[in-house]
């Protein structure tokens, strides 16, 4: 797998993820101390959060890691 390919499944699982906990972009981005569109990028494979970020998000939307990396 690519970075490319990592990114664009990592964002769409983080989106996934982020509806299921019924919150907007908005609404993450201001739990997680970021910008929607920084939120955005994320989903859409074009920015890597950094591991601080991801756990941050991870720990909002109630993400078990094992679960959301098993497709990795």
């Amino acid at each position: 797998m690519d970075k490319k390919e990592f990114l664009d499944k990592y964002g769409l699982n983080l989106k996934i993820e982020r509806i299921k906990n019924r919150l907007t972009q908005e609404e993450l981005a201001e739990k997680a101390d970021c910008t929607a569109v920084h939120i955005g990028y994320i989903e859409r494979g074009l920015k890597c959060p950094t591991l601080y970020q991801f756990l941050k998000i991870a720990k909002i939307l109630k993400i078990n890691l094992n679960e959301f990396f098993k497709e990795f």
